[in-house]
C-alpha cells in the first residue's frame, strides 16, 4: 500500500510530498502533464523574480511566463511555491509579501493573492482543504554571529475555497519546511522536526525530534517510499525519522547547502538527494555537488557536480533530477540531469533559479 501511495502523492507533488497512509486516505491520482514551472527567486532587492515553464516531452522552456500572461511583473521575491489538486500554482513571495495564485499551464493570475496573516513567508502545503504556510514572523533576535533567528514563527492556516486566513499557531524559531502524514503536521524549525496532532483547525504538539549531537536547525523534509520522514540539519546532514513513533532512525553524514538546506526524494522515494556549494574565502563558489543517500544503507553518493547550485527538484514523471548553475545578477543555466548522474540538457532560465513545481 506505502509504494502505491508514495506512486499516487509523487503524482501530485510540486515542492512538496503529501503522505498519508491511514487506510481510511483516498489519494486522487492526477494525470501528469510533465511540464514543470521553474521559480526564479529573483534578486531581493530589485524585484526580479519571475517563473519559467519547461516541458519536459519538448525540451522548451518559456521564460518570463507571467509578465507575458498578465502583462505585469509579479513585484516581488519568490521563496518558494507548490500545486493544488486543480492545477493552479501557489507561488510564496516575500518583499512584499504575498501568495500568487496562478493557472499553471498559462501563468495567468486566477484570484486575487493572498496577503493576510502573512510575515515573511517560507514554504507551504496543500491538504484536506486547507492550505498551511510557514512565516518567520517580523521579530528577530540577534545573535553573537551578527545573524537573526526569528523564534514567534509561525503556520498561518487557510481554507482553500475561500484562501481566507482561518488562524495563526506558534511552531518555534525560524520555521521552514513542512509536510503531512495521516492526521500529523511535521514543521522544520531550529528546535528540531515538530510535530503537531490536527484536529479540524487546530495543531496541538506532540514532539520535537532532535537526536543527541545533532546541532543546529532543521530545514526541510521530505518522505521516503516506506513513509520514513527526513530532516535536513546543515550542520550535521540528514536524520531519518519514523512519524508514528517519533523514533530516530538514522543519522546521515552529508553536505547540506546552510542557506536553504532543500531536500527531496528521488521519484521511487528510494534515495533522498541533498546538494552543496562549498565557496572560498571571498566567498566565490568554487564546486556545487548533488549528494544521494540510499534509505536503507544511509550510503552517500556524489551524482553531480557544478560550480554553484541553490536548488534542487525531481520530476515524478520522469525521474529527472532539475537543478541549476544560479545567478542573481542574471539569468541562471538550468541543468536537466537524469536518475544516473549524467546531464541530459540545459536551459537558460531566469534570476536565482531555486525551486520546481511538476504538474
Amino acid at each position: 500500500m506505502k509504494k502505491n501511495l508514495f506512486r499516487s502523492l509523487m503524482a501530485l507533488s510540486a515542492a512538496f510530498v503529501i503522505f498519508s497512509c491511514t487506510k481510511e486516505d483516498k489519494v486522487e491520482i492526477i494525470p501528469m502533464d510533465k511540464k514543470v514551472i521553474v521559480i526564479n527567486q529573483g534578486n531581493y532587492t530589485e524585484h526580479s523574480a519571475s517563473i519559467s515553464l519547461y516541458d519536459e516531452v519538448t525540451g522548451e522552456i518559456q521564460n518570463r511566463v507571467f509578465e507575458n500572461a498578465n502583462g505585469i511583473s509579479i513585484g516581488a521575491t519568490i521563496i518558494s511555491g507548490t500545486v493544488s489538486p486543480d492545477k493552479k500554482a501557489y507561488l510564496i513571495c516575500n518583499n512584499p509579501d504575498k501568495i500568487e495564485i496562478i493557472d499553471s499551464k498559462t501563468g495567468k493570475v486566477a484570484s486575487s493573492p493572498i496577503t493576510d496573516g502573512l510575515a515573511s513567508p517560507r514554504s507551504a502545503v496543500i491538504f484536506n482543504g486547507r492550505i498551511y504556510v510557514t512565516n518567520w514572523d517580523y521579530e528577530y533576535n540577534t545573535l553573537p554571529s551578527g545573524f537573526w533567528e526569528f523564534p514567534k514563527s509561525y503556520i498561518a492556516i487557510y481554507d482553500l475555497s475561500t484562501r481566507l486566513l482561518i488562524k495563526k499557531v506558534l511552531v518555534g524559531t525560524d520555521a521552514e519546511g513542512l509536510v503531512i502524514y495521516g492526521s500529523r503536521l511535521f514543521v522544520a524549525v531550529k528546535e528540531g522536526i515538530r510535530a503537531f496532532e490536527i484536529a479540524g483547525d487546530n495543531l496541538t504538539l506532540i514532539n520535537t525530534i532532535k537526536p543527541n549531537g545533532v546541532t543546529g536547525a532543521a530545514k526541510h523534509l521530505t518522505f521516503d517510499k516506506n513513509g520514513r520522514v527526513w530532516a535536513s540539519f546543515p550542520d550535521k546532514g540528514l536524520v531519518q525519522a519514523d512519524p508514528v513513533t517519533m523514533a530516530v532512525l538514522k543519522v546521515v553524514d552529508v553536505p547540506v547547502d546552510y542557506m536553504d538546506g532543500y531536500i527531496t526524494s528521488d521519484n521511487k522515494g528510494e534515495k533522498i538527494l541533498t546538494y552543496n556549494t562549498n565557496f572560498n574565502a571571498s566567498y566565490m563558489p568554487e564546486e556545487a555537488s548533488i549528494y544521494s543517500v540510499d534509505i536503507n544503507s544511509g550510503t552517500v553518493s556524489k551524482l553531480f557536480s557544478g560550480t554553484y547550485f541553490y536548488g534542487i527538484g525531481v520530476s515524478p514523471s520522469t525521474g529527472n533530477i532539475f537543478t541549476a548553475e544560479v545567478s542573481f545578477t542574471s539569468n541562471s543555466v538550468m541543468k536537466v540531469v537524469g536518475p544516473d548522474g549524467k546531464l541530459k540538457s540545459s536551459a537558460t532560465a531566469g534570476v536565482g533559479t531555486c525551486r520546481y513545481l511538476f504538474f
